[in-house]
């Protein structure tokens, strides 16, 4: 039997979003935490009242359920560390990008369950989008709870492992083509004589209103594009300026030029 349910070996930005998702549905006395650095380790057990743990090895040997929230670089020496502590009834979640699961496996030299979740930054404003594949290890019921940690910060979907360089190229980096979107229409409010604050939170709020329309009515985008533009008039009008600038072919390009260097990192 384990101490403590969950285990978070990291505290950064995401890792500490992770941690304040899982408090959503566990009691802080079932979680124990580490970070190399100590001070961080410090604010974050005394901010969030949760146990802290001595190493990495540590919270191995106290928590069934382990999350792994370190940079792709740091990876393979927090493995190494843990490899002997590390028991057949665990599971390992990782958010390291690029790091396989036959990999993970390699480094532990166990066969244990291996989850593989790719969260993107929203998961900070608890509206993340967060993909997850497993090995045969986990079981449903080991499965059904990671789902159930990550829907604290936003969408889980499950996919073959096979998919997550395109979920890096499309969710995981996606953020930063939104914020280039909504810079770009608050420069043309401003442009147009709109002051740029104002310009900015109706180009932010246009975007976060989009696309709940998407996700709560269910249609297809090119369904709400065609409500909003009117024969004749001025959405339609922009929409073929956006094509003739190959607006679509740009963010494809995107997708694709990100998911090949995700695929590269390997």
């Amino acid at each position: 039997m384990f101490e403590k349910e969950l285990g978070f070996i990291g505290l950064g930005k995401m890792g500490k979003t992770l941690l304040e998702g899982a408090l959503k549905v566990l009691e802080n006395r079932r979680i124990i935490i580490y970070d190399i650095n100590k001070s961080v380790l410090e604010e974050r057990s005394n901010e969030l009242n949760i146990d802290q743990g001595i190493s990495n090895s540590d919270v191995i040997r106290k928590a069934k359920y382990v999350i792994i929230a370190v940079l792709p670089q740091i990876i393979d020496n927090v493995l190494k560390e843990i490899s002997s502590n590390l028991q057949e009834d665990q599971i390992l979640i990782s958010i390291a990008a690029g790091v396989s699961i036959d990999h993970i496996e390699k480094s532990i030299g166990k066969r244990i369950g291996i989850i593989r979740v790719m969260p993107n930054t929203p998961a900070l404003v608890g509206e993340g989008a967060t993909a997850i594949s497993h090995n045969d290890k986990v079981n449903d019921t080991e499965l059904n709870y990671i789902v159930d940690l990550f829907k604290a910060i936003g969408l889980v979907v499950q996919l073959d492992e096979k998919h997550l360089d395109a979920v890096t190229g499309l969710s995981g980096s996606g953020p930063a083509y939104i914020f280039i979107i909504i810079d770009a229409l608050a420069d043309g409010g401003v442009k147009m004589g709109l002051p740029r604050e104002i310009a900015i939170k109706l180009a932010a709020q246009t975007v976060l209103g989009a696309a709940k329309m998407v996700i709560d009515t269910q249609l297809h985008p090119s369904i709400l594009k065609d409500k909003v533009a009117s024969p004749g008039g001025t959405t339609i009008t922009a929409i073929h300026q956006l094509e003739e600038s190959k607006i679509r072919a740009a963010m494809i390009s995107a997708v694709e030029a990100a998911t090949l260097k995700s695929r590269s990192m390997k």
